[in-house]
């Protein structure tokens, strides 16, 4: 269920970002570029949603940024892919500045007082578990992509959704938080019990 949803995911995806893809591919635009700017507008994301604590109008932006960020992020494997470039190093870096990123954004919410502290470190915490759960699961040859309903474009989108309202609704984003850190917390558990079975039923095929 989950592994259908996120191939349908990825088919829309890829035929709503193709055109887009195509022309970076003939301008040539280096996949480590389009890495380098998806941090970059993660912490312009950042830096929008501390000022939106004090002038809520700025949530917009922060909106928008996130989603540009989210973008980019999505799309430097593809144009990898396209140019043949995909490598080690590329993959590495691009994972490492996608965590630091999220992670500015969530520390630059909770410091600017605009959700509880409890709320958001543990959105933040749960978020950084989702992603560890499934590297830390992948050497061990225990595929977790899809598994669970909140992984990052799931969070991405909530929390777009929620700066959108803020304004209006000062409340939003504080829901927002409290949701992605349940949900993503739920995802984590349900990562490790699908991992726990798979080594476990693994062991007992090389036992039989």
């Amino acid at each position: 269920m989950a592994s259908r949803r996120r191939k349908l995911e990825e088919e829309v995806f890829g035929r709503l970002s193709e055109g887009f893809i195509e022309k970076l591919s003939r301008l040539g635009v280096k996949p480590m570029i389009i890495t380098a700017l998806a941090f970059i507008t993660a912490l312009i994301s950042a830096a929008s949603y501390y000022l939106g604590a004090s002038m809520p109008m700025i949530y917009f932006l922060a909106a928008l940024f996130l989603a540009l960020s989210g973008f980019l992020d999505a799309v430097d494997g593809a144009v990898a892919r396209k140019l043949k470039m995909t490598s080690d190093l590329g993959a590495f870096l691009d994972s490492v500045f996608d965590k630091l990123g999220e992670a500015a954004i969530y520390v630059a919410i909770i410091t600017s007082g605009a959700v509880s502290v409890l709320w958001g470190t543990l959105a933040l915490t749960s978020s950084l578990m989702v992603s560890y759960v499934r590297h830390r699961a992948e050497p061990l040859g225990v595929d977790l992509k899809g598994v669970g309903f909140m992984e990052r474009a799931e969070r991405t989108m909530l929390l777009i959704i929620a700066s959108i309202i803020t304004p209006f609704i000062r409340q939003a984003l504080e829901v927002s938080m409290i949701l992605i850190a349940l949900l993503a917390m739920m995802t984590v558990t349900w990562r490790m019990l699908y991992a726990i079975q798979a080594l476990r039923m693994r062991a007992s095929h090389r036992r039989s």
